[in-house]
């Protein structure tokens, strides 16, 4: 069953404000292996033009998962059926300037479109907007191939549709 294209355009704004301290610089730098100074130290942030520390730039990627718990893949109305596989496709990130120390993030979630590949696999992208109290920081994208059988083989559909 496909997923329900009335959901495009819906958005979710995170609830809580993520202020960054730097003990989330420190893990990210961390999670990410990321060795460079700029991430965790005050004079490596100030010789690179930076006031305080950053994130490394992967972090903005985690922050959908982190603020609006992956919405919208459990809403009833996206018609996403329970434990159906999903594969990334796609992963991008605008960065307008650095996450830096002290900024209080909001996010905002949309359903930018649901394209039906298949009979059974949909693709939907959702469009993220990270912002501080007074500006944009980045936006980041997916794009998400979800599966509405029980497994996920690539070739299986396309040969039983080629011969249907």
């Amino acid at each position: 069953m496909p997923l329900n294209r009335a959901v495009i355009g819906r958005s979710s704004k995170s609830e809580a404000v993520l202020v960054i301290n730097e003990g989330t610089l420190r893990d990210a730098a961390a999670q990410f292996e990321e060795p460079l100074a700029v991430y965790w130290d005050w004079e490596a942030a100030r010789s690179l033009g930076h006031p305080a520390p950053i994130a490394p730039p992967a972090f903005a990627s985690r922050l959908w998962f982190r603020m609006v718990w992956a919405w919208p893949m459990y809403e009833p109305d996206l018609g996403r059926k329970p434990g159906a596989n999903l594969l990334l496709a796609d992963l991008h990130t605008v960065s307008h300037r650095p996450i830096r120390l002290g900024d209080r993030l909001t996010l905002t979630s949309t359903v930018a479109d649901i394209t039906e590949i298949s009979r059974r696999r949909d693709i939907i992208h959702i469009q993220n907007e990270i912002t501080t109290d007074d500006e944009p920081v980045c936006s980041t994208g997916y794009k998400f191939v979800i599966s509405h059988t029980d497994t996920f083989d690539p070739t299986a559909e396309t040969e039983q549709e080629n011969a249907a």
